[in-house]
């Protein structure tokens, strides 16, 4: 018999449960998007075991028992001759869905200059980097990406500095210099299309920032914040996790390292013991498994971040478990390589909200010890939300509740002192709402439970851009892919973020890049794997010849096209255009035959870093002058306006609308 109960709404009350905390999720007030949960691999430090094969399929895995992170930290290594220390575990984090990103601690000893730190009244003879040598710095980071790029794992994004205000042992920054290095320089990081991270403070640090968001000139070169959060621990207040300026500038933010605490064993449940980390105090202290999700639930909630980063994924006192180097704890052999209890916290998070999920509106702490957040995934087809209960004697009762969803019934996990991310079976919904008893199964309540409400999917094809077929013959521009729809199969595109890049013309995935000419665009920032969809309506059976004007940086650009799911050419090279990605060619396609009628046409990226501007399907028995396939109407705010007859749903069954 199952210990865990649940309870439809229209009964609670006969259960006694009137005294049930209720968490409203409100699916239309959207924050930020969730881009994943990770950990960290640093083989210099980690004795060159820091990632196996089979530690790979647990923490990258996403079925029970495994962590389901989809990001990978790496350092950037002062010297060149061991930027391969990690690559091994970046190509087994890659194959399994992971992006992975990169941040330095110390620059080439040719351009370290002694620097003398005095923190707290300890002096140390540390080192930084003189404004003379940034362009050298920057050449430094750019051969990494370029390095990684070239064995097949390219960075997802790049860090200025590891902890430049915790820097006894690696290089110190000011903010002043901070500030100057970004404003000047830290746009040369996107050189092969590199997200550029802050400079990542070791306890959040506002005054580390503040310079840079209060300059568009500076800002416009960072594309994420990054911060540790050192320095805090559960009693920290709220206010640790705000930052008011980041919100008013809407800068993503992603917690890059952190561990609750390092002195107990990452299987401890509740243990009192003396311990004490970087800048905290060493202490008698609660540790607790329960803080990593309550730390979690501050940094998406209070904080706003996208992005969560345990430190050491394999350590004693990380996500999967290793014996203590330092021999102060003794693990048991029978608990190393698993997963640890800090793990399982973690996955309650990172297996359900997936990247692309969006945090939405909820009741984030309805009674006292007891916290709430909300997400929709990617696709609109499940609700997720994760209860987090930190009260060690008290078991919660609580009603979830989410109208106006097309919600059937909710999938429930739970991890406690006796449960490992157990799944509790799936509980009847009644118009949205449910309500359960967040059972621990131990003497310790306190517990972290996730509830994926799901239900039927409403399908909506896609439909061409701005609502008329792209006519061939004919020129269509890349920008103009369709419409995605909704339920399985009705997307129009892939792309391997939920964010447009190039933040120009619509607001979906695909990344989207303003040309220099007056209101021209092309597809840029490309990844092997993505693809576009266009509806076309071929008014004439025939053979064709497909040009398509295009730009490459890179030696090993290329694209492929269906016609309705079969390949109509082969893999198109891409010449390397211009370093900058501005020169645009037409290449050639080749020829192929195309029937009458409708056809949705696919354009594949099969080499990565190709901008894409337009391409032309010219009929080869007409030499009349080819049409052109414009683009749609576009808001100040860059949402597309659609015509008005038309009907949009998500997958939980809500009316989009646009405007």
């Amino acid at each position: 018999m199952k210990s865990f109960r649940w309870f439809p709404c229209c009964v609670a009350l006969s259960f006694g449960l009137s005294n049930a905390a209720t968490v409203n999720v409100n699916l239309d007030e959207e924050h930020q998007v969730i881009r994943g949960f990770g950990g960290m691999v640093h083989n210099t430090w980690q004795g060159g075991a820091g990632l196996s094969e089979s530690d790979a399929n647990l923490a990258f895995g996403n079925g029970d028992g495994q962590l389901g992170l989809t990001v990978l930290r790496i350092p950037v290594n002062e010297n060149s001759s061991d930027f391969g220390k990690e690559l091994a575990a970046a190509k087994l984090a890659k194959e399994r869905g992971a992006i992975v990103y990169a941040t330095p601690w110390k620059p080439p000893t040719s351009i370290q200059t002694p620097y003398t730190l005095n923190r707290w009244g300890t002096v140390y003879n540390t080192t930084q980097i003189v404004e003379s040598d940034w362009q050298a710095y920057v050449n430094h980071l750019n051969s990494f990406s370029d390095y990684m790029k070239n064995q097949g794992v390219p960075l997802y994004a790049i860090s200025i500095q590891n902890e430049p205000d915790w820097c006894d042992s690696w290089t110190c920054w000011t903010a002043d210099n901070l500030y100057k290095f970004t404003k000047n320089y830290a746009g040369q990081l996107r050189k092969n299309g590199t997200k550029v991270i802050s400079a990542e403070s070791f306890a959040y640090s506002k005054s580390l920032y503040n310079q840079i968001l209060e300059d568009d000139a500076a800002l416009k070169n960072i594309d994420i914040l990054g911060a540790h959060f050192y320095g805090s621990e559960a009693n920290t207040a709220n206010n640790y996790f705000e930052y008011a300026l980041a919100d008013q500038n809407k800068v993503e933010r992603w917690m890059t390292e952190h561990y609750t605490e390092s002195q107990g064993s990452g299987n401890y449940w509740r243990v009192v013991m003396k311990t004490g980390d970087q800048a905290n105090e060493n202490k008698l202290d609660t540790v607790r498994a329960m803080d990593v999700g309550y730390e979690i639930h501050r940094g998406l909630v209070i904080g706003n971040f996208s992005q969560y980063t345990w430190w050491y994924i394999r350590r004693c006192y990380g996500l999967i478990m290793e014996k203590d180097f330092g021999n102060k704890l003794s693990i048991p052999s029978n608990e190393i390589g698993k997963v640890s209890k800090r793990g399982y916290v973690l996955s309650q998070f990172a297996r359900f909200i997936r990247p692309g999920a969006i945090r939405v509106g909820a009741t984030p702490n309805p009674e006292a010890e007891l916290y709430a957040s909300a997400y929709k995934s990617a696709g609109g087809d499940s609700t997720i939300v994760v209860l987090v209960n930190r009260d060690y004697r008290n078991e919660k009762t609580v009603t979830v509740n989410v109208p106006n969803a097309n919600i059937e019934s909710f999938h429930i996990y739970t991890t406690s002192e006796a449960k490992n991310a157990k799944y509790e079976g799936e509980v009847k919904a009644e118009k949205g709402r449910v309500t359960i008893a967040m059972s621990s199964g131990a003497s310790n309540k306190d517990c972290i439970v996730t509830l994926v409400g799901v239900g039927p999917q409403i399908i909506e094809p896609q439909t061409p851009f701005g609502g008329a077929l792209a006519k061939i013959p004919g020129k269509i521009e890349a920008e103009n892919y369709d419409i995605p729809g909704s339920g399985a199969g009705n997307s129009s595109y892939y792309d391997t973020d939920s964010e447009n890049k190039g933040g120009a013309y619509r607001n979906d995935g695909v990344d989207i890049v303003e040309l220099s000419e007056a209101g021209e665009y092309a597809v840029g920032y490309t990844n092997a794997g993505e693809w576009m969809e266009y509806t076309m309506d071929v008014s004439k059976a025939g053979k064709y010849r497909l040009t398509l004007n295009a730009a490459s940086g890179s030696e090993s650009s290329s694209v492929m096209f269906f016609v309705d799911d079969i390949a109509v050419t082969d893999t198109v090279k891409i010449p390397k255009t211009d370093s900058t990605w501005n020169v645009y060619k037409a290449v050639d396609a080749g020829t192929l035959d195309l029937s009458a009628g409708t056809h949705v046409l696919k354009m594949q990226i099969t080499g990565s870093y190709v901008n894409v501007d337009w391409f032309e399907f010219q009929d080869l028995s007409d030499t009349a002058t080819t049409s052109v396939v414009r683009r749609g109407s576009v808001s100040k705010s860059g949402s597309v306006l659609l015509s008005k007859t038309k009907k949009f749903f998500d997958l939980v069954g809500r009316r989009v609308r646009f405007r």
